[in-house]
């Protein structure tokens, strides 16, 4: 681990549990204020910087018009928990949540692919006080507010420019100074189960997030981020809004939109925002990722690149094999939002690309998964250097968290591990064995008409498959033949692979309906049990 940085408007902060966030921050202010936080390019195409100065003082702005807004204390003492709930800029969207727990309450930050009921449920289940929402969104807002039966204040959500302003004009509160008590609400993904719930993050593991830069090779300060397709009401949104303050690195992000729009970048604007300022290192989801892959100029771009970091779920291998052929530097970023961060920053291990390695100062525990032999979990124990929000586990008198993704181990480097899929998700058929079905599912969604699928099969006697087409393909009648002879082509292959029992039919190939496209999570993925459910007539008529 190291905290040396050489960069002429950056001094570092201590990172050793004494700060909480908001204090860091203001302590920045005193002592890098010049840093560069922020870039992005305006439609001129000119670069405009937002400085450790200008940003920290826009979150001050901020912090007062909340303590307008609500009152900082609910039911009992506990801070209010204030939602934000929007399709916006980066620069919007962290400035807000950074003024919430500047005003000394908890920000909770809602992903804008909840459906309605989801919202009503995260809503009454976190006891929120008022919620902050861009004028797309509003009649979600209402609708789920009628489902969830309660009065909620609901407020317009603020962009970077409207809360330009005299941060000095009214005195605030000293920021929080417990380390080991929430500072932001977050929710999972719910791509195991219906409804997500929310997780809580407290200070100290916040600081793990912003501090995992140390866990790598080499100082990044003074390097530019990119991170035009990072998901920012997901755990990373938090990480990177902190990383500035605490490594020194410039955040590359999205132009900010005026006024609010429905805000969802594509692969094509973040190429041609990389294309005005290089970055030095990307972060992106792999649907990201694979479409650069296809694009010559975008390649070209990642070739430059010190690292490409994949996050939030694993990139097609074929994809990932290409793209490291052709020089680009591929590094896996793991963890999750009750650990943090657990992988080093952007290390690369070439060909060995798809494997990850566990950054210092945690402790783990291997624990084998018999019906999937040479597949295991790994429990992480907590400890001086490592905090979970939770616990799920208890080894040898040490609580620890273990994440449901079945590793397996590289066959020459044992400190090396790669991700084959899930334990939760793990189908039981009639016969007694379980299908790890994820596998299965990413060499379908390697077909060039797939853009996504999920295996099915519970206590049946054989699995299924429901294959979601690229939008191009979904309307092509004339094309369903050809389709559905690649579709099974790429099944047989599958099946080549698999064990008897675990073969798909090709009389159970679903054609999902463009009438009922897969619900998604906030990582793009699909809502797998909210599919199986809303396919279920489908699913039962192809073993009946």
């Amino acid at each position: 681990m190291h905290s040396q940085t050489h960069s002429p408007t950056f001094t570092p902060v201590p990172v050793d549990g004494t700060l909480t966030f908001p204090q860091l921050i203001e302590l920045q202010l005193e002592q890098s204020p010049n840093h560069p936080a922020f870039i992005y390019d305006d439609p001129h195409g000119d670069i405009v910087s937002i400085t450790f100065s200008q940003y920290i003082r826009t979150v001050q702005v901020a912090a007062r018009r909340f303590l307008r807004d609500n009152a900082p204390q609910g039911a009992g003492g506990k801070p209010t928990l204030v939602g934000l709930f929007a399709n916006t800029d980066s620069l919007s969207f962290f400035s807000m949540c950074a003024g919430v727990m500047r005003a000394g309450m908890l920000p909770f930050n809602i992903s804008p692919h909840n459906s309605a009921s989801s919202l009503a449920h995260l809503l009454k289940e976190t006891g929120a006080a008022s919620i902050y929402v861009t004028g797309d969104l509003r009649p979600l807002v209402s609708e789920a507010l009628a489902i969830h039966g309660a009065s909620l204040r609901v407020f317009d959500f603020l962009t970077f420019e409207s809360m330009q302003g005299d941060a000095a004009a009214e005195p605030l509160p000293p920021p929080p100074a417990v380390v080991d008590v929430t500072a932001v609400v977050l929710h999972s993904s719910g791509s195991t189960s219906t409804l997500s719930t929310p997780v809580y993050i407290t200070h100290r593991l916040l600081l793990h997030h912003a501090i995992s830069q140390f866990y790598g090779n080499e100082d990044r300060s003074g390097q530019i981020l990119g991170s035009h397709t990072v998901p920012i009401s997901h755990a990373t949104g938090v990480f990177l809004q902190s990383l500035p303050f605490t490594t020194g690195i410039t955040i590359a992000v999205p132009r900010r939109t005026v006024p609010h729009t429905h805000f969802r970048p594509t692969a094509e604007d973040a190429t041609k925002a990389m294309l005005v300022r290089r970055p030095d290192l990307v972060l992106a989801t792999p649907a990201y990722i694979e479409r650069w892959s296809e694009d010559p100029i975008a390649v070209q771009i990642l070739q430059s690149l010190k690292g490409l970091q994949y996050i939030g779920a694993s990139l097609n291998k074929r994809v990932g094999d290409a793209l490291v052929a052709q020089g680009v530097v591929l590094c896996g970023g793991y963890g999750s939002m009750e650990t943090g961060i657990i992988s080093p920053f952007f290390e690369s291990h070439g060909k060995d690309w798809d494997y990850i390695s566990i950054r210092e100062g945690i402790d783990i525990v291997a624990l084998p998964e018999e019906d999937e032999p040479g597949l295991y979990t790994h429990a992480y124990l907590v400890g001086p250097h490592f905090v979970t929000t939770v616990t799920n586990v208890e080894i040898d008198g040490r609580r620890g968290y273990v994440i449901s993704d079945l590793l397996e181990q590289h066959p020459e480097n044992p400190l090396l591990h790669r991700v084959r899929g899930r334990k939760d998700v793990l189908i039981a058929f009639s016969s007694g064995f379980k299908m790890n079905p994820v596998p299965v599912e990413a060499q379908i969604n390697r077909n060039p008409f797939v853009e996504s699928s999920v295996v099915f099969g519970y206590l049946k006697s054989n699995p299924g498959v429901i294959v979601q087409l690229r939008p191009e393909f979904r309307a092509d009648e004339e094309k369903k033949g050809e389709m559905m002879e690649s579709i099974w082509a790429s099944v047989q292959s599958t099946n080549n692979d698999s064990s008897t029992h675990f073969c798909i039919p090709r009389k159970c190939i679903i054609f999902a309906d463009p009438a009922k496209p897969f619900q998604v999570t906030s990582k793009g993925q699909p809502r797998r049990r909210v599919v199986v459910e809303q396919y279920r007539e489908e699913i039962d008529s192809v073993y009946n």
